[in-house]
């Protein structure tokens, strides 16, 4: 955990209240260790999410379930197997590129088990009693965890809430809570697959575009798309294209060559043809997304 970072997040007031309790409390007990905890691993570092800050992208969730079950503050959070990163939050200042250690965590218990992990009255549960979890300044005394289940049975996270006082969930409470997590950890894998997607496509159209440009790095594919779907680019992508053979000066700009239209198409781009000046070489807005977009 990086100090500087937990200050900025928390104050330095409560970093050091942290500090004395850790120091002077039982520590939380250790959860078992998911049975299918490599793979589980794996499943959370491929979703990217880690080290990124995406809140604006899940606080819908986290705001939901904080009405939902009216507690003080809902989390939506990842852990790696080292560490807990909390994605996005409501409630509570945090930092998502901020880990907790997961030993030292609730939702390590949730890991265990498809199911909600309810804690009601932390201080009357053995693995959590007494410990900094629920000494000032996190007081958290109720808490529960809705897993993010994937579809093939593991659990990357939970969506999950925590109060200072008892937290008792109804069964409404809890078939809304279980419904929004599923909801969240299918948005977390649709946004994997999107990426997973993109690269692969990515990749494939690198594997063409050398076919005709050896030498051709990634941002000179994205210069070429550029300068399909608007005839213009960065003036070095120009040089490098030109000096490739896939691009020539023609009549009042620059034009694609017989080379330059065959790897047109053989990227499945539209077919119009595009022309470009040498006044006017600097992109306009939009990005690689867009430009797949106008794929076929």
């Amino acid at each position: 955990m990086s100090l500087r970072r937990a200050i900025k997040a928390q104050g330095l007031g409560n970093v050091m209240k942290l500090g004395l309790a850790i120091a002077t409390s039982p520590k939380v007990a250790t959860a078992p260790v998911p049975a299918n905890e490599e793979l589980r691993v794996t499943r959370v570092n491929e979703t990217g999410l880690i080290g990124r800050d995406v809140s604006a992208q899940f606080e819908i969730f986290t705001e939901v379930a904080k009405l939902i079950m009216q507690c003080d503050s809902a989390m939506l959070n990842l852990l790696d197997g080292a560490c807990q990163y909390t994605i996005s939050g409501a409630g509570e200042n945090f930092d998502p590129l901020l880990g907790v250690p997961q030993n030292m965590t609730f939702c390590q218990f949730a890991l265990i088990s498809p199911e909600p992990l309810l804690v009601p009255d932390a201080s009357k549960d053995q693995r959590f009693a007494g410990t900094p979890l629920t000494k000032p300044p996190l007081n958290c005394r109720g808490y529960a965890g809705f897993p993010l289940n994937t579809t093939d049975g593991v659990v990357l996270g939970t969506l999950c809430g925590t109060h200072p006082e008892p937290l008792i969930l109804t069964d409404t409470q809890i078939r809304m809570m279980r419904k929004l997590a599923t909801t969240a950890a299918g948005q977390i894998q649709t946004m994997v697959e999107q990426s997973n997607l993109t690269a692969s496509r990515v990749a494939g159209m690198l594997g063409k575009f050398q076919q005709f440009a050896p030498d051709g790095t990634i941002d000179e594919l994205i210069g070429f798309l550029d300068f399909c779907a608007r005839g213009t680019t960065l003036p070095e992508i120009i040089e490098g294209m030109e000096r490739d053979g896939i691009i020539q000066d023609g009549h009042g700009g620059w034009q694609l060559t017989r080379d330059g239209t065959d790897l047109r198409s053989a990227l499945g781009l539209a077919p119009e043809t595009y022309r470009g000046t040498e006044q006017n070489l600097a992109p306009k807005g939009g990005g690689l997304d867009d430009l797949l977009g106008k794929l076929e």
